[in-house]
């Protein structure tokens, strides 16, 4: 029986839960074990200990967080077999150096998915040759790095509801986009399109009439329920950003009608103006035929190859 290891971060939207399942489908022939590269949040025991440790960070260059990190890290490391037919990581940048030196030593194929642009973590570049092979959602970093394309995924089977007309977008908050957020809401009360925009609050405490601020994350599948019962979703895309964010797909996923500012859609098999209409925030404008055209049915071998089970498929295509 083939053994594989899949490291990736946990966070709220449990998605590493969901590829995980995704591979187990396979336990007769492929044993899949799970390694998490984030340790839990560590929490300061009071005021004066977090004041001592900025202290020492900036004197004594020593960081008690990122020590912590280490032992958690360290303990994991331990656990680990002698070899994996394939080590499988998403997020290695997160990984040490002596980490992946590690893991390289314990596997046959070292694979890697690179689920961010390259030039929001600069150190996927210096990390490039540890693996055999390395994937990227982002297409302009595979053209620029001879990355091999793997986009991210729908999973979710819609069922029927009551759809609401509304444009929503449920999303991070953070500030290279919260402008954008701010000129869409603008826009859309401006010309009476009803909306709505949810997210948690961000650690730089921004505030925006047009957003509701929610006092916890909802979980993955609840969101999914949730977009499923609006016909226009929004998905606003970082500057920089080439690669189709996870709602672009779910989206493709439930026939839902998307407003997105990423110019990269335009070049997927699966684009039609009539579903996807791609705005300019410097010049913004959403046409009223857009409401009104209704959805194209695009064709089921084309979304085949955006869901979660081809994904899955080609990591393992890495065991042959």
């Amino acid at each position: 029986m083939k053994h594989i290891l899949f490291i990736s971060p946990t966070t709220a939207a449990n998605i590493h839960k969901v590829i995980l399942d995704e591979l187990n489908v396979y336990q007769d022939s492929i044993r899949t074990s799970f390694l998490s590269n984030v340790s839990p949040r560590y929490r300061y025991k009071n005021k004066a200990q977090q004041f001592l440790n900025l202290l020492s960070k900036v004197f004594l260059g020593r960081n008690i967080k990122k020590i912590y990190h280490q032992k958690v890290m360290q303990k994991r490391f331990e656990r680990l077999e002698e070899h994996y037919d394939l080590i499988f990581v998403i997020r290695p940048d997160l990984l040490t150096n002596q980490e992946l030196a590690t893991l390289k030593a314990k596997t046959t194929k070292f694979v890697a998915y690179y689920w961010d642009t390259i030039a929001f973590y600069p150190r996927k570049k210096e990390i490039m040759p540890y693996f055999d092979k390395i994937y990227s959602f982002d297409l302009e970093d595979c053209k620029t790095y001879q990355l091999e394309l793997l986009t991210n995924f729908y999973f979710f089977e819609p069922e029927p509801v009551a759809i609401d007309k509304t444009v929503f977008c449920i999303s991070h908050l953070e500030k290279k986009r919260f402008a954008m957020f701010n000129l869409m809401g603008k826009y859309l009360e401006e010309k009476q399109i009803t909306y709505r925009f949810l997210t948690r609050q961000s650690k730089e405490k921004l505030k925006s009439p047009y957003i509701e601020y929610l006092k916890a994350s909802i979980p993955y599948q609840e969101m999914l329920k949730l977009l499923n019962h609006y016909e226009v979703i929004l998905d606003i895309a970082k500057p920089q950003q080439n690669g189709l964010s996870l709602r672009i797909f779910e989206s493709l996923g439930m026939n839902k009608k998307i407003i997105t500012n990423n110019q990269s859609v335009k070049a997927y098999d699966f684009y039609h103006p009539s579903n996807i209409l791609v705005i300019d925030f410097n010049d913004l404008a959403i046409p009223e035929a857009f409401f009104k055209l209704p959805y194209q049915p695009i064709d089921e071998a084309i979304k085949k190859q955006y869901h979660l089970k081809t994904f899955v498929k080609k990591v393992l295509s890495n065991l042959n």
